[in-house]
């Protein structure tokens, strides 16, 4: 076997780990905690890769850039092209219309590669959870896109007018790149995540290792194997031990990308143990199927996950759904990629049919986002249920997600429009829905309300809480100093801070502010826990519906959630009474003896997403609290 097919299959079984840990992960992610960094291998090999090939045209007086393209046209569009439309029309059966209107949309923001900014935009508290969005694995795709278009260009020039500095001129840009992804880390996880500029370091680390000329000391065969028995190690140490609350990317990615350039280091001197090792059989029909197996595993396993909202899908439902990906990759590989790879890209008009294809699935995905998701392929019963995931608050953009920007007298006030607002419900989100469902009812009182809410920020005060805490101390120091204010209502997710933080450190913060509001004189009521129902209320009412179900008859049991918050239940009680607070218990108004249902006695949906009441479900609520103001 020559040095060149050897190599080559050594980046066939790179991508046969990588393709193997991100399925394995997706489907089985407790299981395989850090198979999420199989996305940051492909990222360091496309850059390895792409480099190569670019240099050596460059070098060799032939390279050209419509050439480049149309490589890349030929080897990406015909099977993500198949898989798109096939997820589109298989939504057309399952989805409801709002989703199938967001599939749309994601549809063209993946055929024009800008899926990765079309996912950030979307996420948040608005959004389902990722496992429920089909095309959200299109998100690296638009990364690695995104790069093949922009850094052409930029190679050409620095090997045209500043050879000298290429290597140097690359390692600013993976530094800028690197200190941009850990400085913004803390601050908005999601971009870093999704966008670009902030993974763009991944991918020049295979470009380093592609155009840096070679240290002697790895000709020496002890040290080649070394750099890739080490960077063996590395790989699939961060598969094991790396979980999702690692904060990633930023530093904490430069491990999977320095095992993988390790690897593909030691594999450019010659041949390595650890290259004969992911050479074999098994490495190398993963590694050949890898981007077809990638392209078609998520939207199976998110599709089974849609179709079963409440208790997800069972351990033989995901084994099959990963065999079903393993066959749709390999007949997609054999049937798609490979014919069309041995098409000529010169005798083909690949950039004309690469358009062409982009423009019909655009037209289609518009034709339904125009139909509004095409709302009569269901019932109007069914159609009731699946509209509870947008039965969130009207001014939840405008009182709520910018509160952290806004100076206190800037707030918003809900109610009567002639009042100052008596009353300030402060907390995070779960206050949302309840300040818009109370200012309903105290309108008609004269009365006014004002909401101060911050997403994921509840308002507790200590130093545990970064930047919540800093806007927690200034929001309560104005709320305390307000002369109109009578009387406070706290709220918080306390059920979701208990998974991330110590509960004495809640237990702290609580008591710290309810010592701050007995200072004061003002009343105060203290919201007890929401109770959360941890899945998609409104997708499984309305398939209940459709399987002839009893929507009311789903829902979260009411011993599960009472258990799970005992302990808080019992502190929040005993600090409330001991300074003569009000504490108000939610869970009558929402659960019945043995269940909180996704759906109310009046057919109305109760929560818009798994961890949200919806403004029915704050009626409910509201009904019960408005007496107590």
């Amino acid at each position: 076997m020559s040095a060149a097919l050897s190599y080559r299959d050594d980046i066939q079984g790179l991508r046969a780990i990588a393709v193997v840990s991100v399925l394995l992960f997706h489907a089985f992610p407790e299981h395989l905690s850090g198979g999420f960094v199989g996305v940051d291998i492909f990222f360091v090999i496309s850059g390895f890769l792409i480099s190569s090939i670019l240099y050596r045209d460059m070098q060799t007086g032939r390279y050209s850039l419509a050439d480049f393209y149309r490589k890349r046209i030929r080897r990406l569009f015909p099977a993500l092209f198949t898989v798109l439309l096939i997820t589109l029309a298989f939504g057309y059966f399952v989805l409801p219309p709002f989703e199938y209107r967001e599939l749309a949309r994601n549809t063209v923001s993946s055929t024009l590669f800008l899926s990765n900014v079309d996912f950030y935009l979307l996420s948040g508290y608005f959004s389902r959870m990722a496992e429920m969005k089909p095309l959200l694995h299109t998100w690296s795709l638009a990364v690695e896109e995104q790069f093949y278009i922009a850094f052409p260009p930029v190679l050409w020039l620095i090997h045209r007018y500043a050879r000298h500095l290429l290597i140097p001129l690359i390692l600013v840009l993976f530094g800028v790149s690197l200190l941009l992804a850990q400085l913004m880390l803390p601050r908005d996880p999601a971009l870093v995540f999704y966008l670009s500029p902030f993974r763009v370091f991944e991918l020049l680390s295979g470009v380093l290792v592609a155009l840096m000329t070679l240290p002697t000391a790895i000709s020496h065969r002890f040290v080649r194997e070394l750099c890739a028995a080490g960077g063996l190690f590395i790989v699939f140490g961060t598969i094991l031990i790396y979980s999702p609350e690692v904060p990633f990317p930023g530093v904490s990615a430069l491990l999977p990308a320095l095992g993988t350039a390790l690897i593909l280091l030691a594999g450019r001197s010659g041949e390595t143990h650890v290259g004969r090792l992911i050479s074999r059989p098994p490495f190398l029909f993963f590694g050949a199927i890898s981007y077809s197996l990638y392209l078609w595993h998520w939207p199976i396993l998110s599709y089974l996950k849609i179709l079963t909202p409440v208790s997800g899908p069972s351990l033989w439902m995901t084994f099959t759904g990963v065999v079903l990906a393993i066959i749709a990759g390999t007949l997609s590989f054999r049937f798609i990629e490979q014919p069309v790879s041995r098409r000529n890209i010169h005798t083909e008009p690949f950039l004309r049919t690469g358009l062409a294809g982009m423009i019909i699935i655009c037209t289609i995905a518009f034709g339904i986002r125009a139909a509004d998701g095409l709302p009569t392929r269901f019932s109007p019963e069914a159609s009731h249920f699946f509209a509870g995931a947008q039965d969130y608050s009207p001014a939840r953009n405008r009182c709520h997600r910018k509160n952290q920007e806004l100076a206190y007298e800037q707030t918003c006030i809900l109610g009567a429009s002639d009042a100052n607002p008596s009353i300030v419900i402060f907390g995070d989100s779960h206050g949302v829905e309840l300040a818009y469902a109370l200012a309903e009812r105290l309108k008609s009182k004269g009365l006014a309300l004002r909401p101060i809410t911050s997403s994921h920020c509840p308002p507790l005060l200590g130093r545990a809480f970064g930047e919540c805490g800093a806007f927690n101390r200034k929001m309560l120091s104005s709320i305390l100093s307000d002369p109109t204010v009578d009387t406070i209502i706290l709220t918080m997710n306390a059920e979701a801070y208990l998974q991330e933080h110590d509960f004495e450190i809640l237990r702290e913060g609580f008591e710290n502010t309810l010592d701050a509001l007995h200072t004061t004189g003002k009343a105060a009521i203290i919201i007890s826990q929401i109770p959360n129902i941890n899945f998609d209320a409104a997708i499984a009412a309305g398939y209940a519906y459709l399987r002839g179900d009893d929507p009311t008859k789903i829902g979260r049991p009411k011993e599960d959630f009472e258990h799970t918050m005992a302990r808080w239940t019992f502190a929040q009680t005993a600090q409330a009474h001991a300074r003569g607070f009000t504490l108000f218990d939610p869970a009558p108004s929402l659960c019945n003896s043995t269940l909180c249902p996704a759906v109310g006695d009046m057919g109305s949906v109760i929560y818009f997403n798994p961890t949200h009441i919806s403004v029915a479900g704050a009626r409910l609520i509201a009904d019960r609290l408005a007496p107590l103001l």
